[in-house]
């Protein structure tokens, strides 16, 4: 008797077809699973961020764990101003990978974007501590202590700089920012000379010097001038000039002196205002003014100004700075005392090419009555050089011997001729309550020397 034929297991059958479609797969998931790091680099470098995203994202969904791609999507959302979304996928990234040093690298610069100034320092705390010999924790330090404006501090980094790159051209450029900072201007020039063949540094270096000879130029003088005509034939055509002297007292501080001279009424009027503008800290200004005209007809007698302006957020994203501002003004005029308060937010747009004001300002006239004003602005660059502005205001307006309320819409451009000359042109419309509706032409020019 021959033996029984063996039976095949049930489904063998099944597993060659299965086995040769898995052999046919793996290599495609591989190639799939396996991204393409020099066409992801290549993209950023030709700022086609958006594909580069898609390609990176599309590659997690096969690899979710990779801390490269990870490196890559907190990059390119960094280069997209995404700073908080930047931080938050390289923060993920280093709990799988604690130990990469780019990625620590990558989320402190994003946090310092965001204006998450400490935050970023502590992120780069373990790289600052480590004995590598990587230059790029401590330039990112030096410039994170630039920007709070704690040079002393951002000096010690750039020590410790200088000693692993001393030729590199960030090295360089930091040196040179915090000697501009310090006021020591030829200094500054000397450093970013030294930069400027390096390759891909020219533009930068060059408007880095371009803004240094301006800095050199510590007076600023302005003359301007307005003609304001009524509705009303009857009523006499105001006329108005200023000379304005501004000086550069320092890296911080600016006195002006300001002449104007009024013909309004039927009468002249010469008045002077002094003022000083001083920048406390990186982010806060102060204003001191102080004037008047002697003999005044219809100007006050005495004026002051107390001003302060403070930026309450750095920008992210898609705005800029967020700057808050107060002004206290009193005048005394023939026939009493004004006081107003002004209350103002500027919010930045667009790199800071565009920005609007709003304000409240709370006015007690002469006779002891209580005003609430209002005021919006909004300033644009349309190109180098030139900006467009436009506004209005609910204030009060002088009359013969005192003020009146009043509504204004105003609109002007200012044209940057070169860095020195500046030409500027604006138009008006008043229609006051006591009457009259008023529209003013002005025109000026700035030279700085």
């Amino acid at each position: 008797m021959s033996p029984r034929p063996r039976r095949r297991p049930r489904g063998g059958s099944r597993l060659l077809p299965i086995t040769l479609v898995l052999l046919i797969l793996l290599p495609t998931s591989a190639r799939a699973a396996a991204p393409d790091y020099a066409l992801l680099r290549s993209l950023r470098e030709q700022g086609r961020y958006e594909e580069a995203l898609a390609r990176i994202r599309a590659a997690l969904r096969i690899a979710p764990g990779n801390t490269d791609l990870l490196l890559f999507e907190g990059q390119i959302l960094t280069d997209l101003k995404r700073f908080e979304q930047a931080a938050s996928i390289l923060g993920k990234a280093i709990r799988i990978a604690p130990d990469y040093a780019d990625l620590r690298l990558a989320r402190a610069r994003a946090l310092f974007f965001a204006g998450r100034r400490e935050e970023a320092l502590t992120a780069l705390r373990p790289l600052l501590e480590a004995a590598a010999g990587d230059p790029r924790p401590w330039l990112l330090a030096a410039r994170i202590h630039f920007a709070a404006g704690r040079l002393d501090r951002a000096e010690a980094a750039l020590g410790r700089l200088r000693e692993l790159a001393p030729e590199d051209p960030d090295t360089l450029l930091t040196a040179a920012d915090i000697a501009r900072r310090r006021g020591y201007l030829r200094l500054a020039s000397a450093y970013y000379e030294r930069i400027l063949e390096a390759p891909g540094y020219e533009r930068l270096v060059r408007r880095r010097l371009a803004g240094l000879e301006a800095e050199r130029r510590r007076f600023r003088l302005t003359l301007s001038g307005s003609f304001s005509e009524y509705d009303d034939s009857d009523r006499e055509p105001w006329r108005e000039g200023s000379v304005e002297l501004s000086w550069r007292w320092d890296e911080r501080s600016w006195l002006r002196g300001r002449l104007d001279l009024r013909r309004r009424f039927g009468a002249t009027d010469v008045g002077i205002l002094l003022s000083l503008e001083r920048r406390l800290a990186e982010a806060t200004t102060l204003v001191l003014g102080l004037g008047g005209t002697p003999d005044a007809d219809f100007s006050p007698h005495v004026e002051g100004l107390l001003g302060i302006s403070h930026r309450l957020q750095r920008g992210t994203g898609r705005f800029g700075d967020t700057v808050g501002s107060a002004r206290l003004r009193l005048k005394k005029y023939p026939e009493g005392g004004v006081g107003s308060l002004e209350l103002g937010v500027t919010q930045y747009f667009l790199d800071g090419r565009l920005w609007t004001t709003a304000a409240v300002v709370q006015t007690r006239d002469e006779a002891g009555g209580r005003d609430l004003g209002l005021a919006a602005r909004i300033d644009g660059i349309v190109r180098s050089g030139w900006r467009l502005f436009a506004g209005t205001t609910i204030e009060r307006d002088e009359v013969e011997g005192g003020t009146t309320l009043a509504r204004s819409v105003f609109a002007g451009l200012v044209v940057d001729l070169d860095d020195r000359l500046r030409v500027f042109f604006d138009l008006g419309v008043t229609d006051r309550k006591e009457g009259g509706l008023r529209r003013t032409f002005g025109l000026g020019l700035s030279v700085a020397f």
